[in-house]
């Protein structure tokens, strides 16, 4: 699985909120990918309307903040094998990015990090949203469809037309009392755990290496 160039949402905007920990894992490899070209993948095929979908001549019902992902099709998908696979989605449970709930037909993904989302010009709230850290600690992000993702950049807020060079990632020592991200621009993906650092317009996964390493 090759990181993403251009992010795909189901809506126009999608808001996520997480502990400053999952950041953290997020930006560590499995199988030699950044484990947040995997996540993006899942709210990239999460439902924001309720679907039915049919496997094997049975039907079952996908509802909003859900994403239908089995083990086979994922590995599939992902180019890593089924273990790798469950592993890599039991470190997101244990980080409280998505919580798994299994049929006799797939497995169900809930997004329980994304808090809403934004879709025809209505602000929804997703019901399988779990608040798991405060309102302001931990990190909160904003993505947008049709997002570039080519490079990292650093970024000032009192600066925020500043044109910089590629800066690597800062992170703040500590994870809690940080301030959640403020939302900056309509056309870009922000995230923020400490004012210094953000995820704008025309930005990648490239780059975003360092940290937790899941084998196959």
């Amino acid at each position: 699985m090759k990181n993403l160039k251009q992010l795909v949402l189901p809506c126009y905007k999608v808001e996520v909120a997480m502990g400053v920990e999952a950041w953290y894992f997020l930006h560590g490899t499995t199988c030699g990918v950044c484990n947040l070209t995997y996540f993006l993948s899942l709210i990239s095929i999460m439902t924001v309307t309720e679907t039915r979908n049919t496997k094997r001549g049975l039907s079952y019902v996908l509802h909003p903040g859900q994403a239908d992902g089995s083990m086979l099709s994922l590995a599939k998908d992902w180019g890593i094998g089924r273990k790798a696979v469950s592993r890599l989605l039991e470190d997101f449970s244990e980080r409280g990015l998505v919580r798994v709930v299994s049929n006799p037909m797939t497995s169900l993904i809930d997004m329980v990090c994304v808090k809403s989302w934004m879709k025809d010009g209505r602000l929804m709230e997703n019901p399988t949203f779990h608040q798991s850290v405060k309102a302001y600690e931990g990190v909160r992000i904003y993505l947008f469809n049709g997002q570039r993702l080519e490079t990292l950049r650093h970024s000032s807020a009192r600066k925020k037309t500043a044109k910089s060079g590629n800066m690597p990632l800062v992170f703040p020592a500590s994870t809690t009392s940080n301030p959640v991200t403020k939302e900056t621009d309509t056309d870009s993906a922000v995230a923020d755990t400490g004012g210094t650092s953000f995820l704008q317009s025309g930005d990648a996964l490239s780059g975003l290496s360092e940290g937790h390493h899941v084998p196959d």
